[in-house]
Formats: structure tokens, C-alpha cells, sequence
């Protein structure tokens, strides 16, 4: 059994131990009234809703509210100049344009900041969003502004082809066939000689072109001249003839040898004519097939040079549309940071003001715990007396005089 109970404790001073209540009693206290009050009972992270007042103001409590038709008390706005009022006009907005509620105190909720405007220019003309979309009159997406510069490349690739196939064929002197382009039944093009109305090939630039047309002409006056020319032989043999008589060369001899000699001439100077002037046509038409081709040639060139600077134009133009799409996002990325630092440090304010009263708290339990006191220590010792309780159990043997426990306990049945 024990003999003794010591009991100890220490009692601090009495102004310290009035200090120590104030101060708990200004975090949680509970009044005979059962009333709580203190920091500790509210939340510091939330604030007090400011509402509406019928004639103008604003009140904490929203049994004083004004209501709205449906009963519901009317929360009043955080002006945009700083305080509150009741017009959403004149209240300040958050960034997504919403306007802001007025709150007593608390701290805003955590926030991030979206994409600000130069950002969300930069996803529009870079998407064809918004104000840049082919709905609104816009350009539409900056990944298709190469497009129209690679459909007009393409279109010029394409003449310098055609220019270059119709400048490398053969020269033909009866001229060259010309071609028409028909689409066939499955979109495809194809090249199909042009006919005339008796189904013969068109031609252009045969040596025909180039005849000159007063060769004949020549060959008329030539004839005149060799017709006057025999008549002029004519009368002077017939007159020799009827000089010389009998005796002299038979006239219609001479008349046969000059004929004969003056058609001959003839023949041949006509002929020589006419091959002059077919030999001057095709060569001038020969002429004028390699002059086209080398200019057709000349002009495909030049129309591959279009197509290649148009191509490089289109791949230009997108380049400097992505240069102003980064720019426009790297100084939306910048204000943003701006912004976002701003709204942290801002809530930070917040925060330190809320929880002020718990740091003062802290520190006045620091001083009062830091303050030299001496305590009072009282101690008390009792002996525990046995109970009626302990003394039947003891007079009736139940328990043995052995070391106690479950096995000292005695059987008084004798089962």
C-alpha cells in the first residue's frame, strides 16, 4: 500500500498571472453569456462583406442591407477610385473584366494572372482568332499567309514550263502547228492541234510568212521586157531579111533562134527569182522561229525568277509576321510577370496585416515569458487511509498474505 501522496506546484506572480489571462482572454474568450469572442474565432483569410444601405452608405451587417425584388441583400462594389459604391459603372474590374465585390478586411484569394492584351493579339494573329479571323474581315491565320505568295510562284513556274516546251520544237518551214489546251472528262490538260474548216492543221511562221509578195510582180515586168525585147529582134531580122534578098539566112530561122533563146532566158531568170525569194522567205521565217524561241526562252527565265522571288516573299512575309507575333507575346509575357508580382506582393500586404494581431500575440507572450519572476512552489504530502471496502476484503481472507495479484486470491467455496 502507499504511504504517502506529495503534491507540488508553482504559482507565478500575481500581476504575471493576470498578464498571461488578459492576453489569452483577447484570443479566445467565452463570456457568461456564452458569447465567443477573441482573434482566434474568426478566420483572418476572410473578409466581411460591405452591402448596400437604402439612401446611399454601406453596412457590415446584412440584416441592414438593401434588398433587392427577390428579398436578397445587395452587396455594394469596390469603387475604381478607391472606398465603395453602389453603380457597377463606376466600380473597379478584375482582369477578366468582372467587377469586384467590396470586402471589410481579409485577403484576396490567390491569383493568376491570364493572358494580357498584347499576349492574346499575338494568339490571334498567330490562330486567325478575333479581329484577325476571315469572319471579321481579317487576314485569318499568319500560318497561311505564304499561301497566295506560293499559288502566284506556282502560277509563274507553271508559264515558264509552257514557255519553255512551246520555245523547244522543231522548225517546221510550212510553219508551226499551233495547239490548243483542253481539260479532259478527269480534270486533267492536254494539247490538241487547232484545225481549219477543211480539217488541216493551223499553222504559223512558215516560210509562206515571209514570201515576199512582188516576186511575182517582178516576174510579170520581167516578162514585159523580154516580150518587147523579142518584138525589137523580130523587126530587126525581118528587116536584115528583106535587105539581104534570097541570098541571106532564111528569116524564120533567125525568128526561131532568137524565140527560143529569149524563153530561155526568161525561164531562168524567173526561176532564179522565185528561188530568191523562197530561199530570203525561209530564211528570214528560220530567223524569226529561233528569235521566238530564244524570247520564249528569255521569258520562262524571267518567269522562274518570279516564281523563286514571289516564293521567297511569301516565306519573308510569314518570317516578319512571326517576328511580331514573338514580340507582341515577350512584352505581354512582361507585363504579366509585372502584374502577377504585383498581385503577390499585394496579397503578401494582406496577409502580414491580417495576421498582425497573432504576431503581437506572440510577441507579448515572449516578453511575459521572458520576464525574471520568482515563483511560489507549494507542496503537500497526504496518507491515504483504508476504506470499510479495503478492510472486509482484508477480515475475510479473500486476499492472502502472499505478494498480492490474481493468484493471491483464496477460493472460500472450496470448488
Amino acid at each position: 500500500m502507499v504511504d504517502s501522496v506529495t503534491k507540488s506546484m508553482t504559482l507565478l506572480p500575481e500581476y504575471q498571472e493576470d498578464a498571461f489571462k488578459d492576453l489569452i482572454a483577447n484570443v479566445f474568450n467565452v463570456d457568461e453569456d456564452g458569447n465567443i469572442t477573441g482573434i482566434a474565432t474568426e478566420n483572418p483569410m476572410e473578409g466581411k462583406l460591405v452591402y448596400q444601405l437604402d439612401g446611399g452608405g454601406t453596412t457590415l451587417d446584412e440584416a441592414e442591407a438593401l434588398r433587392d425584388a427577390d428579398g436578397a441583400a445587395l452587396r455594394a462594389y469596390e469603387a475604381l477610385e478607391g472606398g465603395y459604391t453602389d453603380d457597377v459603372s463606376k466600380a473597379a474590374l478584375d482582369q477578366y473584366g468582372a467587377p469586384l465585390y467590396g470586402l471589410e478586411g481579409g485577403v484576396d484569394q490567390a491569383e493568376v494572372i491570364g493572358f494580357t492584351s498584347a499576349q492574346m493579339e499575338a494568339l490571334n494573329r498567330m490562330t486567325g482568332s478575333g479581329e484577325f479571323s476571315i469572319e471579321n474581315g481579317g487576314p485569318g491565320s499568319m500560318m497561311d499567309t505564304w499561301k497566295p505568295y506560293f499559288e502566284q510562284a506556282n502560277a509563274a513556274y507553271d508559264s515558264a514550263l509552257e514557255m519553255t516546251a512551246a520555245s523547244t520544237g522543231i522548225y517546221d518551214p510550212q510553219g508551226q502547228i499551233q495547239y490548243d489546251t483542253v481539260t479532259n472528262a478527269d480534270g486533267t490538260t492536254s494539247q490538241v492541234p487547232r484545225l481549219d474548216e477543211n480539217g488541216d492543221p493551223v499553222r504559223s511562221g512558215g516560210y509562206k510568212d515571209f514570201y515576199d509578195p512582188f516576186v511575182e510582180d517582178v516576174v510579170d515586168a520581167s516578162s514585159v521586157d523580154f516580150e518587147n525585147a523579142l518584138a525589137a529582134e523580130r523587126n530587126r531580122i525581118n528587116s536584115e531579111a528583106a535587105g539581104i534578098g534570097a541570098f541571106g539566112t532564111r528569116s524564120d530561122l533567125q525568128l526561131g533562134a532568137a524565140v527560143g533563146k529569149s524563153a530561155a532566158e526568161e525561164a531562168k531568170l524567173n526561176s532564179s527569182l522565185r528561188s530568191a525569194a523562197y530561199t530570203g522567205a525561209q530564211t528570214q521565217a528560220q530567223s524569226a522561229f529561233e528569235n521566238q524561241q530564244n524570247r520564249g526562252l528569255t521569258a520562262a527565265t524571267t518567269f522562274q525568277s518570279l516564281g523563286t522571288g514571289l516564293g521567297a516573299m511569301g516565306e519573308s512575309v510569314q518570317n516578319l509576321g512571326f517576328t511580331d507575333v514573338n514580340t507582341l507575346f515577350n512584352t505581354g509575357a512582361l507585363e504579366q510577370r509585372q502584374l502577377q508580382a504585383e498581385s503577390d506582393v499585394q496579397r503578401q500586404n494582406q496577409l502580414e496585416a491580417e495576421y498582425e494581431p497573432f504576431a503581437r500575440f506572440s510577441y507579448m507572450r515572449d516578453i511575459l515569458s521572458g520576464v525574471p519572476a520568482s515563483g511560489t512552489s507549494l507542496v503537500a504530502t497526504g496518507t491515504p487511509q483504508p476504506t470499510s471496502a479495503s478492510n472486509l476484503y482484508t477480515n475475510s481472507n479473500v486476499y492472502g498474505s502472499g505478494s498480492g495479484g490474481l493468484t493471491s486470491i483464496k477460493n472460500t467455496s472450496g470448488a
